[in-house]
């Protein structure tokens, strides 16, 4: 696996960061894994100077609030074939492709300078498990189809069932990872499909988050 380059002072001051949040979250990753972690972070960093990927520009915050957060979330990753649903700069998507390298991503994001990135990503750390698209989620086409669907702080729940409902009437699930989640936007999920609540603990992170998992109702 290919790397970008990390500086040692940054190597030096994230890494304990990393390994102490893995840690907290339970998670044994390789050596390899957690220098392609902070690989990705670099190359973050460096691209978002120009393309504006993420309004955190700190590499001990971006640890806990890109990585550890995205990665928090694998326990509910259900089969082998992901779609991340507006996946940005990468999150929740790259971190769970490197922690996951037998899966299979799809990184769909309307913005194409994002999507460029991701190629990027994917050519400089060698993870040939993701594929980046450019793609309006409701125009898109997979096939075969998912099996989970992420999407982080993306639309309100309702509106990311409209865009991703055939993929949970073929079986996939979506996890939604939120801040906050009232009542209202839960009742307004249609009675045919199931919303469970999980608060997430992310080392590092002392506000709330929580992950809305929908699926399809048995008839």
């Amino acid at each position: 696996m290919q790397q970008a380059v990390i500086k040692p002072d940054d190597e030096s001051r994230l890494r304990p960061l990393l390994d102490e949040g893995l840690e907290g979250l339970s998670l044994d990753l390789s050596e390899d894994q957690r220098e392609a972690l902070l690989a990705y972070l670099a190359l973050l960093r460096r691209w978002n100077q120009a393309y504006n990927l993420t309004a955190i520009d700190d590499g001990a915050e971006m640890v806990t609030r890109h990585l550890l957060d995205s990665l928090s979330i694998l326990p509910w990753l259900d089969g082998d074939r992901v779609l991340d649903a507006g996946t940005g700069g990468g999150l929740p998507g790259v971190p769970l492709a490197i922690a996951c390298p037998d899966r299979r991503f799809w990184l769909v994001d309307s913005n194409g300078k994002k999507v460029r990135f991701l190629r990027q990503v994917r050519r400089e750390l060698g993870l040939n498990n993701i594929e980046p698209m450019h793609s309006r989620l409701e125009q898109l086409e997979l096939s075969p189809p998912p099996t989970t669907v992420t999407a982080r702080a993306l639309a309100p729940l309702e509106r990311l069932l409209a865009w991703h409902e055939r993929w949970l009437d073929q079986g996939a699930r979506l996890l939604a990872m939120k801040a906050r989640l009232g009542e209202s936007e839960c009742a307004a999920v249609p009675a045919a499909y199931n919303v469970d609540i999980h608060d997430l603990q992310v080392p590092g992170i002392d506000a709330r988050r929580c992950l809305a998992v929908l699926s399809r109702k048995a008839a």
